[in-house]
């Protein structure tokens, strides 16, 4: 069995010393490194909640501004086609206009021309009448 003696004292020496030998050797800078680590990583994720944070914001902005420049995009796409429209509206009625004083110049044209027509008819039937009354009266009339 196991005998308490002086031998256990001198082991129970020897592993004290070798705790506090290997706690200065080893254990401390393990735990130095270790902490070191776990602060890097932090700021690492403090670093990247930061980065996240801004990206987030430059997104909303870019989102922001796009929104405007599609209203800013959509407002004159609808006044340059409003002013297309109206101009379109206005060259119509113009030409319409035109295409009625053209058509009512014709009319009168037509007119004047089918009043003069009517005027030298009614003078070449009065002569061809009186040229077939005195041929057939032999007379003139």
């Amino acid at each position: 069995m196991i005998d308490i003696d002086k031998t256990l004292l001198i082991q129970i020496i020897n592993f004290l010393v070798l705790l506090i030998a290997l706690n200065f050797i080893l254990f401390k800078p393990i735990r130095k490194v270790m902490q070191e680590r776990e602060q890097g990583i932090s700021a690492a994720f403090g670093d990247a909640k930061a980065a996240q944070d801004r990206v987030q914001g430059l997104m909303e902005s870019y989102n922001t501004s796009l929104a405007e420049a599609k209203q800013k995009a959509t407002t004159s796409y609808n006044t340059t086609y409003q002013q297309g429209l109206d101009a379109q509206r206005d060259m119509i009625a113009a030409e319409r206009t035109k295409a009625g004083e053209a058509l009512d110049k014709a009319r009168a044209e037509i007119a004047s021309a089918s009043t003069a027509a009517r005027a030298d008819l009614r003078k070449e039937a009065e002569r061809l009448s009186q040229e077939i009354t005195t041929k057939m009266l032999g007379r003139a009339v």
